[in-house]
């Protein structure tokens, strides 16, 4: 049968031989001997012409927005490719695109490898997609005057990928994060890889020994695999040194406070902030009649639960991934839980030391945080293309001991707080005007465990909810590795750039409100003569009579 199938292939040899007009070198004519016996063996892996891509091509791609009919619509690009030695070939590839990729089942897990290793595993099974190639260079490096040139389409399906990482910890600090060899890897069965190639006459001998050509390929994986590996180690070296010492880095100092001038209000002579401070922490305090804890049962129905509308609260987190495209975290609706648990409150607390400057603390034994977002992932203009995916996340996040502090400067002229009239104090564009406030955070704390961080699935769909467990799976590999460094990344994120963004935003505030008074002065008509925007006010009633 082997006879056979030799002689067939010399006869689809013959007519592109006709076509030489160059006598081939003596090197060529020698690996064309070579190639023809292994054409008639490699006929055994060949797969029907009419089956080439079948396998990917049966049933397209689901309807819908969900992330299978993403992940199917999506194509990758590759410009340039080059594979070295590859059962004798230097392989050039050109004008690379893959599509129409399909996952079967994903499946995630975090363990502990010894006392100081963390590690995270996912795997995707049953994973298929193809390519088309543009041109294919492939030249015999014992014979190189035999340059294979050509395109083709290639498909894989049934393949497994594996992929893990692992953190080093030292005494609870991660010191590295690196993919972890036991659980990376490619796994692909050559009989479910599909290729045909077109070309010279050289691409038609590989395409008749293609059999060969995929398990030397297949073979050729683990290197392949290895190469990536050490890309992704060195991304990732930098990410998490620089997170790491970001967390170890004492956190930013407290802004000073400015020169204090008589003109100003001296908050710890105030009367009104004396009063305040007392009833505030005193009288109201966390327990009690009046506490904050009695006001959160009130407040939550017993259910210790609110939820508030965040539309158009918060902004869009934006979340460029280089060329890859964009990711945008839209929140909607926040949660608080396990509010009836205050145990510290500290509001308006005067200082000597500090006259412009007004302290506060609170502190709760637990919080829960929960945010519903809508999650959007737009492919860029790079090697990544689709439509844009909408996805649905409700994440959750359960602290312990969390105490929070601040320190507020408010520079406030002392005579706009001096009037006859108490009404004069409610009157907001008056004030504004009157007192040239100056306000800023100077400092703010956080002191805090995270318990738990998980995210609970929205979207329906097999794949989004095995995505939603991944997820999980690399919450509790961050948790587990950074768990000692988590407090100290909080404080240092809320003293820098979460102290900045709230500074900036009460600046903003400030300065609309001051606009809204120069407004108000003039639909008034003018400025009053006391000085201020100040309309004139209705007189008081009489007394009562004894």
């Amino acid at each position: 049968s082997n006879i056979v199938k030799l002689l067939a292939a010399l006869q689809s040899l013959a007519a592109p031989l006709t076509n030489i007009r160059q006598p081939l070198p003596s090197d060529a004519m020698s690996w064309l001997v070579l190639l023809l016996p292994l054409a008639a063996v490699a006929h055994e892996y060949e797969f029907p012409a009419d089956r080439v891509l079948s396998a990917l091509s049966d049933g397209g791609c689901p309807p819908g927005s969900g992330l299978r009919s993403w992940l199917c619509d999506a194509h990758i690009d590759i410009d340039h490719y080059e594979l070295d030695n590859v059962g004798g070939f230097n392989i050039k590839l050109d004008g690379v695109r893959c599509s129409t990729f399909k996952v079967g089942d994903l499946s995630s897990a975090v363990s502990r490898r010894g006392a100081h290793n963390v590690t995270l595993s996912v795997a995707a099974d049953e994973l298929s997609f193809n390519c088309s190639i543009r041109r294919l260079d492939a030249k015999q490096i014992a014979f190189p005057h035999a340059e294979a040139i050509g395109k083709g389409t290639a498909g894989i399906s049934g393949a497994t990928l594996r992929a893990g990482l692992v953190a080093h910890l030292t005494e609870g600090v991660p010191r590295s994060v690196v993919t972890d060899e036991r659980n990376c890897s490619l796994a692909v069965d050559p009989k479910r890889v599909e290729l045909d190639l077109t070309g010279n006459i050289w691409i038609k001998l590989i395409n008749a020994i293609k059999g060969v050509l995929i398990q030397t390929v297949v073979g050729q994986l683990p290197s392949i695999v290895t190469k990536l590996r050490s890309k992704a180690d060195a991304a990732l070296a930098p990410l998490v040194s620089n997170l790491t010492a970001y967390a170890e880095a004492a956190p930013p100092p407290e802004l000073p406070e400015p020169p204090y001038k008589p003109a100003l209000a001296n908050w710890s002579a105030s009367e009104a902030v004396a009063v305040a401070d007392y009833v505030l922490n005193d009288v109201v305090g966390t327990d009690g009649p009046l506490g904050l804890n009695r006001i959160a049962e009130l407040l939550t129905n017993g259910t210790g639960s609110l939820a508030l509308n965040a539309s158009g609260l918060l902004p869009p987190l934006e979340l460029p991934v280089s060329r890859l495209g964009n990711l945008s975290l839209n929140v909607s609706l926040l949660n608080l839980s396990h509010l009836p648990s205050f145990d510290e409150l500290n509001l308006l607390t005067p200082s000597p030391s500090e006259p412009l400057t007004l302290r506060a603390a609170a502190g709760m034994t637990k919080l829960g945080l929960g945010a519903l977002a809508k999650l959007r992932v737009t492919p860029g203009m790079g090697s990544i293309s689709s439509f844009p995916l909408l996805e649905m996340l409700e994440v959750h996040f359960l602290l312990d001991a969390t105490h929070a502090s601040a320190a507020l400067l408010l520079a406030v002229n002392a005579s706009a707080l001096q009037t006859s009239d108490p009404r004069r104090l409610l009157d907001l564009p008056c004030l504004l005007r009157r007192a040239g406030v100056n306000a800023s955070l100077r400092a703010l704390r956080l002191n805090t465990s995270v318990l738990q961080l998980r995210v609970k699935p929205v979207a329906q769909g097999s794949l989004e909810t095995e995505l939603d467990d991944a997820l999980n799976a690399a919450a509790a590999f961050f948790l587990a590795t950074y768990d000692t460094l988590l407090p100290r990344l909080a404080d240092n994120v809320a003293a820098g750039p979460v102290r900045e963004a709230l500074d900036e935003l009460l600046r903003r505030l400030l300065a609309q409100a001051a606009e809204a008074a120069e407004a108000a002065a003039e639909a008034a008509g003018g400025v009053a003569p006391e000085g201020g925007a100040c309309k004139p006010l209705p007189p008081l009633p009489p007394p009562l009579p004894p």
